[in-house]
């Protein structure tokens, strides 16, 4: 029984030596595959004769112990992510519609926690607002430019603010990426801005870029603090896949999500 013991335990080390434990791993060597049949043969051969299988014998050749010896121990960690794209995620996932927001985003190429202040200062996440100027549903749309993307119901979510992702979008562009011009656009119209060439002297329409810009500004450092301690979290989680007892003096906080 210990000749056979350690003849599978020798088996098993070579096998998992030959398999790589990730296949996106890139640029590792692989040793090749240790021959099945030689281990079978081998193996048959110790246990019909009962002889103890040491170094020089015969039964495993020195550089097939050394190759399942030497070989590094492969380690793992569990949700390492980035930790900004995380963190955007986790404070999204706080806000009414977060998901529908992230998804527009991205899709429309805008920042979804920018798309998530001026759902808030234009309609404090109610679908079903309406503004006495007739302006609809979570990013306050006039029906004349939901027509312009061929949108029908303005009150459903999904398509509202995938119709208000789009017009920012357009709007960011003209204005050369300055969200405070695309915002002032968005407030009273980008030809008033074209025309003044900065935010018009409105205030309303100041105050809506300001409110909003704040709001943002405030998404972005609920970010920043989300993400400060994903550090700590990846820590633990590279010390659990080492088979390593978590650091008791981590932040908190970092643990759960």
């Amino acid at each position: 029984m210990p000749s056979a013991a350690l003849a599978l335990t020798l088996c098993l080390a070579l096998s998992i030596q030959a398999a790589p434990s990730h296949p996106a791993s890139r640029g590792a060597q692989i040793p090749p595959t240790f021959p099945r049949t030689l281990v079978r043969t081998e193996l048959a051969t110790i246990l019909r004769s009962g002889s103890q299988p040491w170094l020089g014998q015969g039964a495993v050749s020195s550089t097939d112990l050394n190759a399942a010896l030497g070989a590094r121990q492969r380690r793992f960690g569990l949700f390492r992510t980035d930790s900004a794209v995380d963190g955007r995620r986790e404070v999204l996932r706080r806000l009414p519609f977060g998901a529908i927001l992230a998804a527009a985003g991205e899709r429309n190429r805008v920042d979804s926690l920018l798309l998530a202040a001026v759902v808030e200062t234009e309609s404090r996440f109610l679908p079903h607002a309406v503004s006495p100027c007739g302006a609809v549903g979570l990013m306050q749309l006039l029906p004349s430019t939901g027509g312009d993307y061929g949108a029908k119901d303005l009150r459903d979510p999904y398509v509202n603010v995938d119709v208000g992702s789009r017009y920012l979008r357009v709007l960011l562009d003209r204005f050369m990426g300055r969200p405070d011009l695309a915002l002032a656009a968005y407030n009273t119209g980008p030809e008033v801005i074209a025309r003044y060439g900065c935010v018009p002297p409105y205030r309303e329409t100041r105050d809506f870029v300001k409110r909003v810009l704040a709001r943002y500004d405030q998404h972005r450092q609920a970010v920043a603090r989300v993400s400060a301690r994903r550090p700590a979290q990846d820590q633990i989680a590279r010390g659990f896949g080492r088979h390593e007892p978590p650091d008791r003096g981590a932040d908190a906080d970092g643990l759960a999500r």
